[in-house]
């Protein structure tokens, strides 16, 4: 069985049995392990280091949808600054450390880089161009190719547990990337619904090729141009198809009713945030 498949249903088995563990990257590690130590971390703090990470976000989402919570400030408020710190506490003891092959290891930025990216894109988006919610928006982004980061951190496992026995039995980066891309996005639905995403969110993690031209102003259409404009800006995983790409980006940019200069405002603001460092 080859390696996309085995992973796919190993972690398809774990999201089913409601057994799935995800370790988190150093750099969030210790963003999170700050809020926790701080006696006088603010809710506003603890936001600010689940929102730039996909994997925690999903994380604290769940532990909200019994209280149908839509956005993470709204987990925060309605199960509590001290349970969400626990949470914080709790997923800190889990990490992975970073790949040896420097193809990987580059890709894997880009996966955060990327989620990043659209979540703030399609915030800014939400806001110039009236769609409701800009927060959910915001979720929607950072979610919205939640595979991708899930698929990356078994990989970086496997390798970590396999360089111990023998180094060169590990695969390429371009052989990394690969199975990310074949893999994501049926691990990233069933995700999705076993942990009860908000209907939106789980619309955005779903797959779409074209926007919604009966509902313009639509928290999807927001994600799905931010998504295109992101990978415009460089800050995605893989080949992007660019005359399709740029397509979508216009398209958009006229069904939005957003002008060449609002956009390279909200371009400079995701590169400026975008980045873990």
């Amino acid at each position: 069985m080859k390696l996309a498949e085995q992973l796919e249903m190993i972690l398809g088995n774990r999201i089913a049995q409601d057994n799935l563990t995800l370790p988190l990257l150093p750099a969030i590690v210790a963003k999170a392990n700050d809020v926790v130590r701080r006696n006088d971390a603010t809710a506003k703090d603890i936001l600010g280091a689940i929102e730039i990470d996909p994997i925690l976000a999903a994380m604290v989402v769940r532990h909200g949808s019994a209280a149908q919570c839509r956005t993470l400030d709204q987990v925060v408020s309605k199960v509590g600054a001290q349970k969400v710190r626990s949470l914080l506490a709790e997923a800190s003891s889990h990490r992975v450390t970073e790949s040896r092959d420097p193809k990987s290891a580059e890709a894997t930025r880009l996966l955060w880089d990327h989620s990043r990216a659209v979540a703030i894109l399609a915030q800014n988006v939400a806001v110039l161009a009236g769609v409701e919610e800009p927060d959910l928006c915001f979720l929607a982004g950072l979610l919205h190719d939640i595979g991708k980061p899930v698929v990356a951190t078994m990989l970086l496992e496997a390798e970590t547990q396999i360089a111990q026995r023998n180094p060169k039995l590990w695969i390429d980066g371009d052989t990394w990337i690969g199975v990310v891309e074949r893999t994501h996005r049926k691990i990233g639905l069933d995700l999705a619904k076993k942990w009860q995403f908000p209907e939106d969110v789980q619309a955005a993690v779903s797959p779409f090729a074209d926007y919604d031209a009966a509902n313009r102003q639509s928290i999807l259409n927001a994600v799905h141009f931010a998504n295109a404009l992101a990978k415009q800006m460089g800050i995605a995983l893989g080949e992007v198809p660019a005359g399709d790409n740029d397509a979508l980006v216009m398209v958009g940019k006229s069904m939005l009713g957003l002008d060449d200069d609002a956009i390279a405002r909200i371009s400079e603001d995701a590169r400026n945030r975008c980045r873990l460092s």
